[in-house]
């Protein structure tokens, strides 16, 4: 037998009113606008995994300490900085042959590199104390797109508060991005249309925007600690090199880089054979030891010049 409740009935919630939801709506738009904002303007974070690994890099280097006539020099660019050098200490006893006196190398590079992912560790460079830091020149123009730069202000976001994120690196990850060379091992790679609309999706031409405006304040702050500051075009493919040249010169007109100009170098090998490229970016081992025997000539010059 059932026996009839005692508990009174409960009325349901009122539901809420219209202007309720849409104050509410209004409230997630206005955050939304905020956290777009803040993304455009103070520009994309740097992922945390990278800014350790090369932080962690650059205090190594500076604990080991100059001899009395050592140089060092610092190399910041995309993976196409990577392919077309050798790897730090064979770079590093190449010019170290050419100038007689011992050469500390640091290079840094970021897939599809802007100075976005810079930004966190240019204090840490700077104290190095380079006798010269070589730059691509791309750095001084680009950044990531708006969407993109939202897109990763939110990743951070998430990150800061704990939320596990399945873009999240490792100190592995890190190191195969700064030493390795895939596309020897996967042949041709994509075609330029695939690698045009990836392109597109990470970097944008924009000189005035926050991370090319950190990069340029960057070079200032390294020439007035008394560096010397190169900016290098590493050759791409003929085809690919047509598609990126506003870029290019980008980063070298215009006022901002007028004041620049006259204080800094400018390095550009001009165009490689299209059979050097293992894909669009990259060169090959035969292509990395014209472009790295090239650099390094350059930089021997370079350390070889009484400071101005």
């Amino acid at each position: 037998m059932r026996y009839p409740s005692t508990v009174p009935p409960v009325d349901p919630a009122p539901a809420a009113p219209l202007s309720a939801w849409i104050g509410a709506l209004v409230i997630t738009a206005f955050a939304g606008l905020a956290a777009w904002t803040i993304a455009v303007e103070t520009g994309a974070p740097a992922a945390a995994p990278f800014v350790d690994f090369n932080r962690m890099r650059a205090s190594a280097l500076r604990g080991q300490g100059p001899t009395r006539d050592s140089a060092t020099v610092v190399m910041l660019g995309s993976s196409a900085l990577k392919y077309a050098t050798r790897q730090e200490p064979a770079f590093a006893d190449a010019i170290s042959s050419k100038i007689g006196r011992p050469v500390r190398v640091l290079r840094i590079v970021s897939n599809w590199g802007t100075f976005s992912d810079y930004v966190p560790l240019a204090e840490d460079l700077v104290a190095l104390r380079p006798d010269l830091v070589v730059l691509e020149q791309q750095l001084l123009a680009t950044d990531r797109p708006r969407k993109r730069s939202f897109l990763l202000w939110v990743e951070g976001t998430r990150l800061r508060l704990g939320v596990a994120s399945p873009l999240e690196s490792s100190a592995e990850d890190e190191a195969y991005v700064q030493f390795e060379h895939p596309c020897w091992k996967r042949g041709f790679g994509r075609g330029l249309p695939d690698h045009m609309r990836e392109l597109n999706e990470w970097v944008a031409v924009r000189p005035d925007g926050p991370a090319a405006t950190a990069a340029r304040q960057f070079v200032e702050n390294l020439l007035s600690a008394g560096a010397e500051v190169a900016l290098v075009d590493i050759p791409r493919r003929p085809d690919y090199a047509e598609q990126i040249r506003q870029s290019r010169s980008a980063a070298n007109s215009g006022a901002a880089f007028e004041a620049l100009q006259q204080r800094v170098q400018h390095w550009e090998h001009g165009p490689l054979d299209a059979g050097l490229y293992c894909d669009l970016t990259h060169v090959t081992p035969a292509g990395q030891e014209v472009t790295s025997s090239w650099l390094e000539s350059k930089v021997a010059e370079a350390l070889a010049k009484p400071p101005a």
